[in-house]
Parts: structure tokens; C-alpha cells; sequence
């Protein structure tokens, strides 16, 4: 992730820059503009800047499932995972691996497959390079229903003291304190 400014508000000027995707891997960029009045045009580009694709004047409910679809149409996918849950991550993180679902422990059985495809050691980690920074997610037991999602913040790569250590149980108490964590390590740069 190069830019994101989603959500910030207010958005004043008409065609301000939102946010800015690069897939390396792809070679492809991916930018979301502000078209005005809660509209908004994705654009597709090569890594030459020359434009390769995109959609234009899209509703503003319809944005994340638009942005959704692009992002996995480009990584080659038939329309990537439909329950991922859903992040704010600042500008200046990667997204190195996400197979963070918003399945809810709480309401699965104990022999429910989803325990083996969606709680499992690697989840999510985010990196920040420039301030050698890493978050890590993982569910503890793996596949366990009496586990636990786990959350560090490892600075330097010192996994012996994480900048945060927390434990959690729910998909969207995790989500509310991702953006906690992500918020503060935002402030300590």
C-alpha cells in the first residue's frame, strides 16, 4: 500500500487521490479517486503509469466490493476469499499475508471445518519498513475452539518484547483493536 486516505474526512477537493495500491508481484498500481458527490473512480495501471483498466463513478456503498473485485481480479483469483475481514491499514504498511476471515468463533461447533481453514498460526502480518515494524496475527491453539487470536507488534524483529501483546476472542473486537495498535504505532514514528 503506497497512499490511503479513505477515511479520512471531510473530502474536500474533487479529485483527490484516496488511495494507492502497488501489486510488485503483478507489476500493476491500483488508485481509488474521489469523483465528488460520495462517488468514486478506480484506475488500473501498468508499472509504466499507462492505464490498463478501471471502473469510473461508483457509489459510495458499492466502493470496498468494487475495490474487492479488482484487487483480486488482479491477482490472477476467481474473485478471492468473500469473508476476509475487513482492515483499515495506514499508508506505509504491507499487507505480507491476509487470511484473516470474520468467521465468529463463538458461533461455530467444535467440529466445524471452518476451524481447520480459518484458525490457523498465520493469519495476518502487516510490515512497515521504514520503521522496521511488524504486526502479527495468528489464532493460538491452531484450529483450537477453546483458543485465541493472538497480536503482537514486533519492533527490529525482537519477537522477546513486542511493542504490544494482546489477546482476543471475536472477529470485530480484533478488527477495533488492529486499528488501536496500528493507530499507536502510527504515533510512536
Amino acid at each position: 500500500m503506497k497512499e490511503n486516505h479513505l477515511y479520512q474526512k471531510p473530502i474536500r477537493e474533487n479529485r483527490q487521490m484516496l488511495l494507492i495500491l502497488e501489486n510488485e508481484a503483478e507489476n500493476k498500481i491500483v488508485q481509488v479517486e474521489n469523483a465528488g458527490d460520495l462517488r468514486y473512480d478506480i484506475r488500473i495501471f501498468n508499472i509504466e503509469q499507462e492505464p490498463v483498466g478501471g471502473m469510473i463513478d461508483i457509489p459510495h456503498d458499492q466502493l470496498v466490493e468494487r475495490l474487492e473485485k479488482v484487487i483480486w481480479k488482479e491477482e490472477g483469483g476467481s474473485g478471492g476469499p468473500r469473508n476476509l475481514l475487513r482492515l483499515r491499514v495506514p499508508s506505509g504498511w504491507t499487507v505480507s499475508h491476509h487470511a484473516l476471515t470474520d468467521a465468529n468463533p463463538g458461533e461455530l461447533a467444535p467440529d466445524s471445518e471452518v476451524w481447520q481453514s480459518d484458525f490457523k498460526r498465520d493469519l495476518l502480518q502487516l510490515q512497515h519498513e521504514e520503521d522496521r515494524l511488524l504486526l502479527d496475527v495468528e489464532w493460538y491453539p491452531e484450529s483450537d475452539p477453546a483458543g485465541h487470536y493472538a497480536v503482537k507488534l514486533i519492533k527490529n524483529g525482537d519477537w522477546s518484547r513486542p511493542l504490544e501483546d494482546m489477546l482476543c476472542i471475536h472477529p470485530k473486537e480484533l478488527a477495533y483493536e488492529l486499528d488501536s495498535v496500528l493507530k499507536k504505532a502510527g504515533e510512536r514514528s
